[in-house]
């Protein structure tokens, strides 16, 4: 019977955690209400591009160069996330990325993903 009871606590447990964090990640990724940036050459929205790659490079071991965010979304909800198409470049080859960056207190890189050509 105590194992019975374990199991289906470790279940729960389990089910809990995973909806938490899928309820985490769908929220920021779905489409609704992300507005587009207007000004996409305005100096704090290449920094936040900038910041990105670098926050990148350091969770990765990566050595990507920024070089600009050509597109890019804003969404306001628990602090301000920002979805940046930019373009780095490592060494040789330039490609297009998209990150997704939570401003609150500071800067949070949620996702860094290489965009289809």
């Amino acid at each position: 019977m105590k194992t019975q009871n374990c199991v289906y606590l470790l279940t729960l447990l389990t089910l809990s955690l995973y909806t938490t964090a899928m309820e985490g990640k769908l929220g920021v990724l779905d489409e609704s209400d992300w507005q587009p940036i207007k000004n996409i050459k305005d100096h704090f929205i290449q920094s936040i591009g900038a910041v990105s790659v670098f926050q990148y490079n350091k969770r990765s071991g990566s050595l990507l160069k920024f070089v600009e965010v050509f597109n890019g979304d804003t969404r306001v909800d628990n602090g301000t996330y920002y979805r940046l198409d930019l373009t780095a470049e490592d060494g040789v080859v330039t490609k297009k990325y998209q990150a997704i960056e939570l401003h609150g207190h500071y800067f949070n890189l949620i996702s860094f993903t290489p965009l289809e050509h």
